[in-house]
């Protein structure tokens, strides 16, 4: 469909559109204008033959039934008349008239409610329309005793406003006709034709000519912008033609030996992502060398030999065997440690049995709080009194606590507290130490749990007590918190399910 075509089309039919509803919406406000009058009529009529009966509560039956058919008779829109009438309380007279009638029948029936105004209303379903009008008659003192009702028709006036349609939709049409040809014959001169010349110039465009003769239309509106835009377009393209084509010619060629680059850059980093692999490899079988290293080595063994011996001796001192003692019970908690790291069928795993709490905390802060500390530290021992004995490991749980009491010591070498606590957490204990020290950066906290990483000065530390920890708490099924804001300490907390003693043990 051309483009004149789809305007026309478009502008006849909201034209049409446009007239219909104007149509529709006249035609339905003429039909209630005309309702509003005919049933004005009619209601003004029915007041006028109450008039013209000149009632009263003494008019005789009989006399309003002769007078009443010569007053409709003259009114020859009246279909039905009816005039109630109250003789008594519950009594009235009913006269009925019909057009042809001389005189209205006269009825008595029984009580009746009188309308305390005059209305009137259309009867639905009727052709031509009937109105019916009731209206009340009132005495002097404005007491209604009677009610006359009149049903009326109008078709004349009816058959005046469907002539009177007619003639509008007849205009209507005619005018629309006389619109839509003015309308095509402007539309073909002001904008299909110029349109039309430009749509031949874009067609051989598309076919590839670059050398297209732009039609001059002279005009400054938007179609006369088009077509300068266009010349101007065709211009530049013809100018950029062989640069555009000397280009390609140039990037292909680039593009070719940066494929070559990019196939060598792959074979790179695949050798590259190799070398890593090794590498990362290489890094883990080191860190676990470390730790068993910083754990057990060939002098333990020689260490606990002596020991021995050390405690054999007859000359050796109650005192100093008990000490011998605690140095033996030390080296056996690292052979079983070291043990387990090298247990080949199996990963390290926690052996439950039944702790006192209270107990461990204190064995734990023997070993890892010597004695000069305990001079400058002040030290805080708080354990829930509910803990009651639990179910742990507690060789694993005995050697992340010292680590971390250690720890602390070191953190505070001018002095200041320390505080130990234990709370049950549901089928869970937590053990946390904390400090008054230093505290731990935001960029330390993000490395202390790797192997070889340390805040102490050289030869204070390997850097592996905090890895180590957490692998013993993993294995325990546990987990580490660490708390802490430069300046103002640290708080690390271990927390591993621990049923009380007689629940189900964990392993």
């Amino acid at each position: 469909m051309s483009l004149r075509a789809r305007i026309v089309l478009v502008f006849a039919t909201a034209l049409l559109a446009a007239l219909a509803l104007a149509g529709h919406l006249g035609e339905r406000y003429a039909d209630r204008a005309l309702e509003r009058a005919l049933g004005d009529r009619t209601l003004d009529m029915a007041r006028s033959v109450a008039e013209e009966l000149a009632l009263t509560p003494a008019t005789p039956s009989a006399e309003v039934a002769d007078v009443i058919g010569d007053i409709l008779d003259s009114r020859r829109s009246v279909r039905s008349a009816e005039l109630a009438i109250r003789r008594t309380r519950r009594e009235f007279d009913v006269l009925t008239w019909e057009p042809g009638q001389e005189d209205a029948t006269v009825a008595t029936t029984g009580p009746r409610e009188l309308p305390a105004r005059a209305s009137v209303a259309l009867l639905p379903g009727t052709s031509p329309r009937v109105w019916t009008a009731h209206v009340p008659v009132r005495t002097p003192d404005g007491r209604a005793f009677a009610e006359l009702t009149l049903e009326a028709s109008l078709p004349e006036l009816e058959a005046i406003a469907a002539s009177e349609r007619r003639v509008f939709l007849i205009v209507a049409g005619i005018a629309a006709v006389a619109v839509a040809v003015l309308y095509t014959g402007l539309l073909g001169r002001i904008l299909v034709r110029p349109l039309t010349r430009l749509a031949g110039a874009m067609s051989e465009v598309e076919s590839g000519g670059t050398s297209v003769e732009v039609p001059e239309t002279g005009r400054r509106d938007e179609i006369g912008v088009v077509a300068r835009g266009l010349r101007s377009m065709l211009g530049r393209v013809s100018r950029f033609n062989d640069e555009l084509r000397a280009t390609v010619d140039e990037a292909v060629a680039d593009l070719a030996q940066k494929n070559r680059e990019l196939e060598e850059a792959n074979q790179l980093l695949v050798e590259a992502r190799r070398t890593l692999t090794a590498r990362e490899q290489l890094a883990a079988l080191g860190q676990l060398s470390g730790t068993i290293a910083h754990e057990l080595g060939n002098p333990l063994n020689a260490i606990n030999g002596h020991v021995q011996l050390l405690a054999r001796s007859p000359t050796c001192p109650p005192d100093v065997r008990e000490g011998l003692g605690i140095v033996h019970g030390e080296v056996a908690r690292m052979t079983a440690i070291i043990r387990r790291f090298l247990d080949s069928a199996r990963a390290l795993s926690a052996e439950p049995q039944r702790v006192d709490v209270r107990a461990l905390i204190d064995e734990a802060l023997s070993l890892s709080l010597p004695v000069e500390a305990r001079s400058r530290i002040d030290l805080t021992l708080d354990v829930a009194r509910d803990l009651g004995p639990v179910r742990l490991d507690p060789l694993l749980v005995r050697h992340v606590l010292t680590n971390f009491v250690s720890n602390a010591v070191d953190a505070m070498p001018g002095g200041g507290s320390l505080t130990v606590r234990a709370r049950r957490a549901g089928d869970q204990v937590a053990f946390s130490v904390s400090d008054s020290g230093r505290g731990i950066t935001p960029d330390e906290r993000k490395r202390i749990f790797e192997p070889f990483f340390t805040t102490k000065p050289g030869g204070k530390g390997t850097g592996l007590g905090l890895a180590i920890s957490r692998e013993l708490a993993n294995a325990h099924r546990g987990r580490i918190e660490v708390e802490s804001e430069p300046g103002a300490g640290a708080t690390f907390t271990l927390v591993v399910p621990a049923p009380a003693d007689g629940a189900a043990a964990v392993g």
